[in-house]
C-alpha cells in the first residue's frame, strides 16, 4: 500500500509540473509580445541626433520617423544645419567660424519579425531593424591653404591664402540599428552603417591650381583631412550614432 501511495504521489508531482510548464508556455508569448506598455502602437517618432554635433560637419540634426500601422517598413527624414562657430573643436571654431553645413537624410527601415527567440521584441517600431539611408550634404568652407608650393611638405616661406569653396556630397549607407526603450515616451535609437559616397568640391576662388591642402589634425575628429577645392571623386562612407526618439 505504501508503494502505491508513493507512485501516486510521484505521478501527482509530474502532472502538476507539466501543467505549470504549459501555463508558462501559454502566457510567455503574450507577455513577451508586449515588452513596453503602450495604450496604442506609436505611428510617429520625433527624433533628435546629438551625436551629429560632435563631427567636423557639426549639424543640429532633427526629424521624424513615420511608422504606418501595417507592414514591416517605416520611413524617416532628418534635416541638419550647423556653423563652424558652434563646433566643439577649438581649431574649427577659431579659424573656420564661417563654415556652414547642411544635411538631408532619408531612410527606409525594415524591422525584424518572426525570428525566434527575438520575434516578440522586433515589432515595429520597437525593435531591431535594417535600413537603407540616403544622405545629401552641402558644406560651405573657408580654410587657409598654402600658395606657390608643391609636394606634401610645406617650406617655412610658404604663404597662406584664405580660400572659400563649397563641397557637395551624396552617400548611401546600409545600416543596422535597435531601439532601446527607456520609457514609453523615450527611446534611444542606436545605429551603425557602411556605404559609398561621391563628392564635388566647387571652387569659389579665382584659381586653385597652385594651392596645397594643409593637413588638419582634429584629434577626436579622426585627423580629418579636407578635400582639395576643384576636385571630385568617390569615397568610403561610414556612419554611427545614437538618436533620441519620442514616440507619439
Amino acid at each position: 500500500m505504501r508503494k502505491f501511495y508513493k507512485i501516486l504521489f510521484f505521478v501527482g508531482i509530474v502532472s502538476f509540473s507539466h501543467a505549470q510548464m504549459a501555463a508558462v508556455e501559454a502566457t510567455e508569448p503574450i507577455a513577451s509580445r508586449d515588452p513596453v506598455k503602450f495604450t496604442h502602437i506609436p505611428f510617429l517618432l520625433l527624433r533628435f541626433n546629438p551625436t551629429a554635433l560632435f563631427g567636423y560637419n557639426n549639424t543640429l540634426q532633427y526629424g521624424a520617423e513615420l511608422a504606418p500601422p501595417f507592414g514591416k517598413f517605416s520611413f524617416s527624414f532628418d534635416y541638419g544645419k550647423g556653423k563652424g562657430s558652434g563646433n566643439f573643436n577649438k581649431y574649427v571654431k577659431k579659424n573656420q567660424a564661417e563654415n556652414l553645413n547642411k544635411e538631408f537624410r532619408g531612410e527606409i527601415k525594415m524591422y525584424f519579425s518572426d525570428w525566434f527567440p527575438f520575434y516578440a521584441l522586433d515589432k515595429k517600431p520597437f525593435g531591431r531593424y535594417y535600413s537603407i539611408e540616403y544622405v545629401q550634404g552641402q558644406y560651405d568652407r573657408t580654410v587657409d591653404m598654402a600658395t606657390g608650393v608643391g609636394g606634401t611638405t610645406l617650406p617655412s616661406f610658404a604663404k597662406f591664402e584664405n580660400v572659400a569653396y563649397t563641397e557637395k556630397t551624396q552617400a548611401v549607407h546600409l545600416k543596422f540599428g535597435k531601439h532601446i526603450h527607456l520609457h514609453k515616451h523615450l527611446f534611444l535609437d542606436a545605429y551603425a552603417g557602411l556605404g559609398m559616397g561621391k563628392y564635388t568640391s566647387i571652387d569659389a576662388a579665382a584659381s586653385t591650381d597652385d594651392l596645397e591642402n594643409v593637413p588638419l589634425h582634429f584629434g577626436f575628429l579622426s585627423n580629418k583631412s579636407l578635400r582639395q577645392p576643384g576636385t571630385k571623386g568617390l569615397y568610403f562612407s561610414k556612419t554611427a550614432g545614437i538618436r533620441i526618439a519620442i514616440p507619439l
